[in-house]
């Protein structure tokens, strides 16, 4: 089924910093923010988000790989937003269950390059079981792998009753846009 919000168009994906979007008030900013696996593990940390500016999602994460505690070589890679989780004590991102071979058999990122739809197949095959049923065209965005509200729901700002499900605001008037 098809989602009305989910623009698809891979060649939109963005870097937070080269856009005029901004974290929306009450969002954590997780850039700079440690990166571990289930056992605590530093896998990295937090370089940058990748997001469509049409739909105002973030898609990935960028883990930047140095200084990690499982022997990765330096590199940065792309983590679906939907794989990762929000400590909801300290300032990290959590990976459920990911392996170093995981790791490992993700495409590196180069900053400004484009991504297409072969390496988003890539990326996502690493954490898909072999017999998924894996979205193609424009459900694609619709999988777990990128649900954003999962990922930031878990985590509560101090005193809030409640979570926003959208990391992505309605950009206020004038030049930056707010995400």
């Amino acid at each position: 089924m098809a989602s009305t919000d989910n623009t698809d168009d891979i060649s939109k994906l963005t870097e937070l910093s080269d856009s005029d979007f901004e974290i929306a008030d009450g969002q954590p900013d997780i850039q700079g923010w440690d990166v571990r696996d289930s056992e605590g593990n530093k896998l990295g940390e937090v370089d940058e988000l990748l997001f469509n500016p049409a739909s105002r999602k973030v898609r990935y994460i960028i883990v930047h790989m140095e200084n990690n505690d499982i022997g990765l070589e330096d590199g940065r890679v792309l983590m679906p937003i939907g794989v990762a989780e929000l400590d909801e004590h300290k300032d990290n991102v959590i990976i459920p269950d990911i392996t170093k071979a995981q790791i490992l058999s993700l495409p590196l990122y180069e900053y400004g390059r484009d991504i297409d739809s072969d390496t988003e197949a890539q990326i996502r095959n690493v954490f898909v079981a072999p017999d998924a049923n894996v979205m193609v065209g424009t459900d694609f965005y619709d999988h777990d792998h990128f649900n954003q509200t999962k990922f930031y729901g878990k985590r509560r700002e101090p005193g809030a009753d409640t979570v926003s499900k959208s990391y992505l605001d309605t950009p206020p008037e004038g030049n930056n846009e707010t995400v």
